[in-house]
């Protein structure tokens, strides 16, 4: 079945090409790219993972047709402006007000991260501080600290986003500050996906800005590659000993591969509480406002062998977990009609849109990791109320053509 689909996938990217359907960081684009990377890299390389079954390529063969063609669907359903390249690169003004709000939070709240850090080191001394670091960030209970500097981590990321945009309008020290209390967070909460965050988004806004081709992109993310896998030696060295002898291909499998494996364990859960899993957010809210006791599943799942250990299940996992196959597909329509709509917003040269979508392209990216949309929709509001104080503009559902 795996030939089958890259050929069908591998039609799909011709498609997109050959009519100019979006750019290469379209939701369509990289939803299908990625997936057919998957399958391919799967297929040409051997390693001791399980073997791939029907369950995640029936996953995939629901999916992606379904986000592509209802997100082209949406993308077209609303009028274009005539110059959309002149649209997305034009200069925005701002609130100063609130941007040097948020902007010395950020650098008031942010040595905090050095004080979480000095904590770990008179806890546990400097060995295995990496180590120490990623476990007490992914402790179940938080204390008060830990929940600030979460929301700081939101405004860091947010402010970053508007510098990229703004660049080189806007001051080069605030730019540079914003950028190492990104990387602080990063370091603190031992958390990769803050630096895919930089990453993805940086190549994104200078792509959409002209300032880098595709050669770029893909020669900064081989390198990047390499990077996670030397962090991720180091901070796991003294862990497992086993790990010391890791190979970069062993590295590869864990955090590319080692996902869609991982989804075959997951079984659907029949439980009273409906989509458990899925509307985990709009549980955890009802039951902080008092409306109700409900069953708040834990953000951190636990680890299956594959035959390494990993606790991510791709994108499909909640919806299939709760739902089954016709949540992926009612799901990957949810997904098409959003990223469609704000695709459509972002080419109008929407600046709060422009902002925003910085932020899902990365979320697409990594949908062969984990879900991070509406499981993590906490964060998109904190996303959303930032850039709408900062940029004083409104997002609204109809964009006139000019």
């Amino acid at each position: 079945m795996a030939i089958y689909l890259i050929i069908i996938l591998g039609i799909f990217i011709v498609t997109f090409l050959s009519f100019r359907i979006g750019d290469v960081f379209s939701p369509w684009f990289i939803t299908t790219g990625i997936w057919l990377t998957i399958i391919i890299t799967f297929q040409i390389t051997h390693t001791e993972l399980y073997p791939l079954q029907s369950r995640f390529y029936n996953c995939v063969l629901i999916w992606v047709p379904c986000m592509s063609i209802t997100g082209i669907m949406t993308y077209y359903a609303f009028p274009a402006v005539n110059n959309s390249q002149q649209a997305i690169q034009e200069d925005f003004n701002y609130s100063q007000f609130f941007f040097l709000f948020f902007y010395i939070l950020s650098m008031v709240c942010t040595p905090l991260y050095l004080y979480k850090i000095y904590k770990v080191v008179a806890m546990f001394g400097t060995e295995d501080l990496l180590f120490n670091l990623r476990i007490l960030a992914n402790a179940g209970e938080e204390d008060s600290l830990g929940k600030l500097l979460k929301y700081i981590n939101a405004v860091n990321q947010a402010l970053f986003i508007i510098c990229l945009w703004k660049s080189p309008n806007i001051s080069r020290f605030k730019f540079l500050t914003i950028t190492l209390a990104n990387l602080m967070c990063a370091f603190a909460i031992m958390e990769k996906g803050a630096l895919f965050f930089l990453l993805f988004t940086t190549l994104f806004v200078l792509y959409e800005k002209k300032k880098i081709k595709i050669r770029s992109i893909l020669i900064w993310g081989g390198a990047v590659v390499f990077l996670f896998y030397g962090i991720n030696i180091a901070r796991d060295s003294q862990e497992n000993s086993a790990n010391n002898d890791a190979s970069f291909l062993d590295f590869f499998a864990m955090y590319i591969l080692s996902p869609p494996v991982a989804f075959e364990q997951v079984q659907e859960k029949l439980t009273p509480q409906f989509g458990s899993r899925t509307f985990a957010f709009f549980y955890a809210f009802a039951s902080k406002m008092g409306w109700g006791t409900y069953v708040i599943e834990p953000k951190l799942q636990e680890f299956v062998q594959v035959p390494i250990y990993t606790n991510v299940y791709t994108v499909f996992q909640p919806f299939f977990e709760d739902f089954g196959y016709k949540g992926v597909a009612f799901f990957s329509t949810v997904y098409g009609i959003f990223t469609g709509w704000l695709y459509r917003q972002f080419r109008n040269g929407g600046v709060i849109s422009r902002c925003l979508y910085a932020y899902v392209v990365e979320i697409l990216i990594l949908q062969f990791f984990q879900e991070n949309l509406i499981l993590s929709l906490s964060l998109l509001f904190q996303y959303v109320i930032v850039f709408t104080l900062i940029l004083q503009q409104r997002i609204s559902w109809t964009v006139k053509a000019k």
